[in-house]
């Protein structure tokens, strides 16, 4: 999977439009089976080279380089291609291993609460206190983060 800004996003649809370019200037549609206005729509959200099948998608965060630090696009990062695949790894919870993938979400939790979707009610009618307004509120929380797993793995495309 690569998640890219927007530059790099145009740099590969340009780089695999110029791809299908066929011989002496014509256009080879086979690409895209044989469709014509499939191959002029030259947003490419995938491809594959070889056995590998690469998924495309624009990555907001990273087309704000201040954000992350970078200063005048040195050290910026212009995308990240993470494999699809799994890992096994061992479960301290579990007491076994388990397969997970590169990239997944882990939800905060302990023996009373489950910070995957916590819900409470503050207000007047129905709810508990803790709210001087006279209106019932609906109240929710989630803490979560993205594991990266394997990230020797990944592959981080670097501005110059």
């Amino acid at each position: 999977m690569l998640f890219l800004n927007r530059q790099t996003a145009l740099d590969f649809d340009d780089m695999l439009a110029s791809i299908s370019s066929g011989v002496s200037g014509g256009v080879a549609f086979g690409l895209f089976e044989n469709s014509e206005d499939m191959a002029l729509n030259l947003g490419f959200s995938g491809f594959r080279r070889g056995s590998y099948d690469f998924y495309k998608t624009d990555w907001k965060y990273l087309n704000d380089a201040s954000t992350r630090g970078a200063i005048n696009g040195v050290n910026s990062i212009e995308g990240v291609l993470v494999p699809a695949g799994t890992s096994t790894v061992y479960d301290q919870v579990l007491g076994t291993n388990i397969r997970r993938p590169f990239l997944h979400v882990r939800y905060r939790a302990s023996q009373t609460d489950d910070r995957r979707m916590k819900s409470w009610l503050t207000g007047s009618v129905g709810g508990g206190t803790g709210s001087t307004l006279d209106a019932m509120e609906i109240n929710f929380l989630s803490e979560r983060c993205l594991i990266t797993q394997g990230a020797n793995n990944f592959v981080l495309f670097r501005g110059i």
